[in-house]
């Protein structure tokens, strides 16, 4: 792992540091590594706001960038910079996209296709047995399925997708990509089931980040 993964795990742990403002940061510092260890005085320099600049000096102070190397090897959760070759192409493509991703399983290839299929925790009868034919379809014909692993729609696309044959499927979470994480619950098997058949789970949080409302 590069030492620019490595800042970036540290910077993807200060909750107030988000697209926004890291990307001043970067723009700021020559590289990560004296961005990380920037005194007070030049975090408030480049204009980050006091509340910012107080959660990063006593994030700083306790966060153990080694030991999270170790973590994630642990956890077997991998990294992806932005600056990286296999970073998800299109999702370079938006606004402030996210610096680093956390991911369990293996990326899409730049040449895949995905296709986004997401909706209600509580589908009707119909709503459930489309969902599954037409993903089975699309999962069949070539298409990578991406969905969220919540109830619902979310994990019927995931599971069609699955049964197709050479299906493959990602979810992306809004909590931590390691097992203990994974949000529901009830869908924990599922998400090793795409881990297993070549797709991936996928998360912009760091280890150990539980799935809130605002991720």
């Amino acid at each position: 792992m590069s030492t620019l993964h490595k800042y970036l795990i540290g910077f993807s742990q200060i909750y107030l540091i988000g697209p926004t403002r890291f990307s001043k940061i970067k723009k700021s510092f020559a590289n990560l590594e004296e961005a990380w260890q920037a005194p007070q005085s030049a975090l408030e320099k480049i204009g980050l706001e006091p509340k910012v600049i107080a959660e990063f000096l006593e994030k700083r102070k306790i966060i153990d960038l080694d030991k999270e190397l170790e973590r994630l090897k642990r956890e077997k959760v991998k990294v992806v910079a932005l600056e990286d070759e296999d970073y998800p192409k299109l999702l370079k493509e938006i606004y402030l996209p996210p610096p680093l991703l956390y991911y369990r399983g293996e990326l899409p290839g730049p040449n895949d296709f995905l296709l986004a299929v997401v909706g209600t925790r509580k589908p009707s009868l119909y709503g459930r047995q489309i969902t599954s034919q037409l993903t089975t379809e699309l999962a069949g014909s070539g298409l990578t399925i991406v969905s969220g692993l919540a109830l619902g729609v979310d994990a019927l696309a995931h599971e069609a997708a699955l049964k197709a044959e050479g299906g493959t499927t990602i979810a992306v979470l809004g909590s931590g990509a390691d097992r203990n994480s994974v949000y529901p619950r009830a869908n924990g098997q599922l998400a090793e089931k795409i881990i297993s058949q070549g797709g991936a789970i996928i998360s912009e949080h760091p280890l150990f980040t539980p799935a809130l409302k605002q991720h």
